[in-house]
């Protein structure tokens, strides 16, 4: 009977801490992200929603998230992983120049490797080319309540532009927003 509730016991915490390191994990991973991934400013287009648990929320919608890999290449299927390379230009943007669904093998000193999922996919039959609609795990930023139609007009205004961590895996986190180049958001990191 002892060695039965003993058992339990052990059992019970075992359970317990495996949560809590996998919680851990989770946390480290995120902040390990956010803290040492490389940045980058991506302009975006919001929308403004409202989440009953944690308020309001923009969804952000990037020239990145529509992606088209030419003919030849394999076909792309919902769900699916997807690798956009972009290039810094000039002016400091960020512009997709390739993707496809393995990653490239090398990568310049201005560019950077985004890992998306497709969520939707289509061929264009008279280019043979597929199109299709990325998420990156970047497209929702939870803001203070009733800022979100002072954002939709700086997006109008092309003002608002989201600052991006990226790590070497291509794993993308927001970690803010940004109006007239000046820091107005930032994403906490715990």
């Amino acid at each position: 009977m002892m060695s039965e509730r003993r058992n339990l016991w052990l059992g019970i915490a075992v359970v317990v801490a495996g949560q809590i390191g996998v919680l851990g994990w989770m946390v480290w991973d995120r902040v390990h992200l956010l803290s040492s991934g490389r940045e980058i400013v991506l302009e975006v287009v919001p929308v403004d929603p409202r989440s009953l648990f944690r308020g309001d929320y923009v969804i952000l919608n990037y020239d990145i998230s529509r992606v088209e890999t030419p003919r030849g290449k394999k076909r792309l299927h919902r769900g699916s992983l997807i690798f956009s390379t972009l290039q810094k230009t000039k002016d400091g943007k960020w512009k997709l120049t390739a993707a496809g669904p393995e990653r490239p093998e090398s990568v310049g000193p201005d560019q950077v490797v985004l890992k998306g999922r497709v969520r939707f996919a289509s061929r264009v039959a008279r280019r043979g080319s597929n199109v299709a609609t990325v998420n990156y795990g970047i497209e929702s930023f939870f803001i203070p309540e009733g800022t979100g139609r002072e954002l939709e007009k700086l997006v109008g205004q092309k003002k608002l532009a989201a600052l991006i961590a990226v790590d070497e895996s291509g794993n993308a986190a927001l970690k803010g927003l940004i109006v007239d180049g000046e820091r107005v958001y930032e994403e906490p990191l715990f």
